[in-house]
């Protein structure tokens, strides 16, 4: 008998009773009392509390026996869902009657397992099945889990997949649930047939979805039931995108071929008219004139109808009345659908609203920084006017602090439409940094690292660093501190304390000193900078044969420079810029005490633009002029040279420098300096480059003359990697000369530019 049949006849035996003492009671004096219930017990139960059981009994100690009532009861402890079955005992008591529900528990669930998976680890399939430890076991919960396995291996393309539970039982009635699984092949798409398209071609259609015929154009695709659920919406907005705004998926039916383990899916459409753009009309426009609107508008009259690019003129113009604080602005794209010639007019109905003030800004996500490291980085406050350029540069400073993986800004509305609710929810990243390393790069060949850094040390934002570095050709040493926000305003102030060693071909160059530093930022991405150095510098080992004036350069001196800067960085990512630029104006001055008298300036601007399929341009110009005064000459150490990873790659480091009459690089005074890189992205955070080079360096030996450049052509791979851009690159030399190589191969760590 099954529980619920169990549970009916209980019932049965319930009213049964009731009715046997109500024929008792009958064949008793009118006048006689009636029958109470003077005691509720219940027996079987041993993990489920009594309490728990009871609290869903409505009949009452000290009550009418009611038969009705106690039926109730019954039904509201079996429902419950601990038992398999709920009886139900009456017993003379005092006078009265004793009610007892009798019951039988269900067992629990005390342990799930899997056998038999490869596809999938233990967690994976246990986050499918709704089955926990501890449960009550229950067939149809089991049959469930069935099907949900089933639905997964099956979204992964397994459909020879065989699942089945098994249950064993402890000695004390709990239970062990085991899915015994046989994933057989996995089928992979052999082709994607369409029919009934005729408007749109089937290479057009296989591009806007998400299941692909092959990966990496090598591997077949997967049959995954979910994407092909999202490829419909993509098909059908591939249509209306294209003016078929009637268009349907009919059906789309896999056809497995289980000898060769493939399938083939047959997608039905049907199109529908193709509809064009009739009259393109704009209501509702004071604040702005009406031609910004229009530029907004991603068609015209005539135009075949695109659903996407009716959504991207709303979102244009509600990001256009965004810059003016309208925030609250509305945008409404009425349709007139023309069925007689196939058009549609659009009519843009603008609800300009109020002014729109932030209301509050939420933070979360900020485990180890504090709250404040990141309201002070926003150029947004509590009841500044919201604007979508100040927004988007909230988030800017955010990512470009590095403090974290994510970064989301998002907006909700607030009291009412004159107020906003700015979020800013974040995912911190390990900002510290311990490691012991060694390399190879193509300036300093085998080098050994040691690296000790905090950039968010304590979570307030300081910048903590050891670094050393030693390899066949130098030898570094760095203690570095910086407080981005010195006093609690946006001053930033720092030093650096350095030793470095290095090799030339020519010489040894060593230098050890102090850096103070100081910057604050102005305006719209500006910053002003300002600095202090003092170090001595060595220069010894220099060639016998080198011209007297080099040799005057040998020997120790010590520098004391001020210097100082204007900057101005609109790059979106630091780290690997997508678009924005960068400008870079800075002067040296040195004879503040000290041997070096000398005064340099360089100026720098990068440029970056995304253009087509995520690819990038990349821009930079740099020139740079520097002379000694009060009868000394630029020293050595200052002096310019070009070449390297980051300069002109057809050349070593410090490769392009004029040379004096032995042939000994002596550096120069001024230098020219221009790069162009074609950036193509590509899957795991790879980017290919295709670069031009030009530039060369004047001084000394030669004269300034800026059409005397050298030229470089190359390409290389980039790697976004957990521990900074990793680039490989090799330049050809297009204006070889006697005695200079091909090219040169680098490697390096860093963006070029």
């Amino acid at each position: 008998m099954t529980t619920a049949g169990r549970v009916r006849l209980t019932i049965v035996v319930v009213f049964a009773a009731g009715l046997l003492l109500a024929a008792t009671a009958r064949a008793q004096p009118a006048q006689g009392p009636p029958i109470v219930i003077k005691d509720i017990h219940v027996e079987g139960s041993r993990r489920v509390h009594d309490a728990v059981i009871l609290g869903r009994v409505k009949s009452t100690v000290g009550s009418t026996f009611n038969p009705s009532l106690l039926s109730e009861d019954i039904r509201a402890i079996f429902g419950l869902g601990f038992f398999d079955d709920v009886q139900l005992r009456v017993e003379d008591f005092e006078g009265g009657v004793k009610v007892v529900f009798v019951v039988t528990e269900r067992p629990f669930v005390r342990d799930v397992d899997f056998v038999g998976h490869k596809k999938a680890d233990r967690e994976t399939l246990q986050e499918k099945i709704d089955i926990k430890l501890g449960s009550v076991y229950n067939p149809v919960d089991v049959q469930r889990a069935v099907e949900k396995l089933r639905d997964y291996y099956e979204d992964e393309g397994y459909f020879e997949v065989q699942i089945t539970p098994n249950v064993e039982k402890f000695s004390d009635g709990d239970v062990r649930l085991v899915f015994s699984i046989v994933e057989g092949r996995q089928m992979t798409i052999d082709t994607i047939v369409f029919r009934g398209n005729k408007g749109l071609t089937d290479a057009q259609l296989k591009d806007a979805m998400e299941t692909k015929e092959r990966q990496y154009f090598i591997l077949r695709g997967k049959v995954q039931r979910q994407r092909l659920d999202t490829d419909v919406d993509r098909i059908i907005a591939a249509y209306n995108d294209n003016g078929y705004i009637q268009a349907r998926v009919e059906s789309i039916d896999p056809a497995i071929d289980r000898e060769r383990a493939r399938v083939t899916i047959t997608i039905v459409v049907v199109e529908g008219p193709q509809f064009t753009v009739g009259t393109v009309q704009i209501t509702g426009v004071t604040l702005l004139p009406e031609r910004e609107i229009v530029r907004q508008i991603k068609f015209k009259a005539g135009d075949v109808f695109s659903v996407g690019k009716v959504r991207d003129s709303v979102q244009g113009i509600l990001n256009l009345y965004s810059t003016i604080g309208r925030a609250s602005a509305d945008v409404n794209p009425k349709r007139d659908q023309l069925a007689a010639t196939n058009q549609i007019n659009v009519t843009f109905e603008v609800s300009e609203g109020p002014e729109v003030y932030v209301e509050r800004i939420n933070i979360s996500g900020n485990v180890r920084s504090e709250d404040k490291i990141l309201r002070r980085e926003l150029p947004l406050r509590e009841g500044d006017l919201y604007t979508l350029q100040k927004r988007e540069r909230a988030r800017q400073k955010l990512v470009n602090l590095g403090f974290f993986e994510s970064v989301a800004v998002t907006t909700q509305p607030g009291a009412d439409k004159t107020k906003i609710v700015v979020n800013v929810d974040v995912v911190e990243r390990a900002t510290g940094l311990f490691s012991l390393g060694g390399g190879y790069s193509s300036v300093d060949s085998l080098v050994g690292t040691i690296d000790l850094a905090q950039r968010n040390f304590l979570g307030r934002g300081w910048e903590v660093a050891v670094r050393i570095r030693a390899g066949a050709k130098t030898q570094q040493g760095t203690i570095s501190f910086t407080e981005p926000w010195l006093f609690d305003r946006p001053l930033s102030a720092g030093f650096d304390i350095f030793k470095s060693i290095r090799d030339y071909t020519d010489y040894k160059y060593d230098t050890t000193g102090v850096n103070l530093r100081l910057s604050h930022p102005f305006a719209e991405y500006w910053r002003w900078h300002l600095g202090y150095r003092v170090s001595q510098d060595d220069i010894r080992n220099i060639d016998e044969f080198a011209s007297p004036a080099l040799r005057d350069q040998e020997g120790i001196t010590l520098t004391s420079a001020v210097g100082g800067s204007l900057t101005r960085d609109s790059r979106d990512v630091i780290a690997a810029p997508t678009k924005g630029a960068q400008t870079v104006l800075s002067l040296d001055f040195a004879g503040l005490g000290g041997d070096s008298k000398f005064v340099k300036a360089t100026a720098l601007q990068t440029y970056f633009k995304p253009i087509w399929f995520g690819h990038i341009i990349a821009m930079r110009a740099e020139g740079g002029y520097g002379f000694g005064w009060a009868d000394e000459p630029l020293p050595l150490f200052e002096r310019f040279f070009l070449g390297g990873p980051n300069s002109v790659r057809s050349f070593k480091f410090h490769g392009l420098s004029p040379v004096d009459e032995t042939g000994f690089k002596t550096g120069g005074t001024s230098e020219i300096l221009g790069n162009v890189e074609y950036i193509v992205p590509l899957p795991f955070a790879f980017r290919l480059a295709g670069f031009f080079d030009i530039g060369n360096v004047y001084g000394f030996s030669t004269s300034f003359d800026p059409t005397d450049l050298r030229k470089a052509a190359g390409g290389g791979i980039r790697w976004q990697s957990p521990f900074g851009p990793i680039r490989v690159d090799y330049g050809f030399n297009l204006d070889r000369r006697a005695g200079e190589a091909i090219g040169a191969f680098h490697f390096s760590v860093g963006s070029p530019f």
